[in-house]
């Protein structure tokens, strides 16, 4: 994942493993696909789903990132 724009230089970004438990940490959620390439993110995709659902604060992190990308998304259209 890329910086958005706006988004604090010494702030993390999410990886794909925080992004595939964000979607599972839904309960509503109840299949996420992932099409890895190599090994490695495979290794790192079930290491992520081992890990289960985000905490609180990690939710919260998650969404914070995810209304920057929602509103930069929205300032090209």
């Amino acid at each position: 994942m890329r910086r958005p724009r706006g988004w604090p230089s010494d702030a993390r970004i999410p990886n794909a493993g925080m992004c595939y438990r964000f979607v599972l940490s839904d309960p509503h959620v109840h299949v996420c696909l992932t099409a890895p390439t190599r090994v490695e993110q495979l290794e790192e995709n079930l290491a992520a789903l081992a890990s289960g659902p985000l905490d609180e604060d990690e939710l919260a992190f998650m969404r914070s990132f995810g209304d920057r990308v929602c509103d930069e998304r929205h300032w090209f259209m």
